[in-house]
């Protein structure tokens, strides 16, 4: 699932594949997708890098910034992203292994790992307040008051109302 074998593209520059994209909606890690992920990524070899460009588009559903309710967010995004490729002639063939930083790993050997750029980009796409609505009144207060002093029983303030009434 959205992992392309690059082993021939990597051994020979100037080569391009294009990935027609239609994968059915799955929870990753911290992304849940709702709808299917449809796209097309072209991955370039220039000889000393791989470009990976296309765009998607996919839903993701979210949490209302306000009231936590669920929400679903269309995502379109545009992958961008080079990496760096460390050329190394062996006797045998030509073997061009990805440099890339220990952290997010893209690359598993010859492996891309699509889904690890598309959760970065449908995070990035994301809204950073999503609302279930535009006037959405947040999480419903209950005023529960004490019969006695009038003071709502979940007011930061009520120690301080005590001290008044006395």
């Amino acid at each position: 699932m959205l992992r392309y074998d690059l082993a021939e593209l990597l051994r020979t520059p100037g080569m391009r594949q294009i990935y027609d994209l239609h994968e059915p909606p799955f929870a990753d890690d911290d992304v849940e997708y709702v709808a299917p992920i449809t796209g097309r990524v072209t991955v370039t070899n220039t000889g000393t890098m791989v470009l990976v460009r296309g765009p998607i588009d996919t839903v993701i559903a979210l949490e209302c910034s306000r009231c936590l309710g669920p929400v679903r967010a269309p995502i379109h995004a545009d992958l961008e992203e080079e990496f760096d490729v460390a050329i190394v002639e062996d006797a045998a063939q030509r073997v061009a292994p990805i440099v890339e930083e220990e952290i997010g790993r893209v690359f598993e050997g010859a492996t891309l790992r699509l889904d690890v750029l598309i959760r970065q980009a449908a995070l990035l796409a994301a809204p950073l307040q999503p609302l279930c609505r535009e006037a959405c009144p947040g999480i419903a207060m209950k005023e529960t008051g004490d019969p006695e002093d009038g003071i709502p029983l979940n007011s930061p303030f009520r120690v301080l109302g005590k001290l008044l009434k006395e």
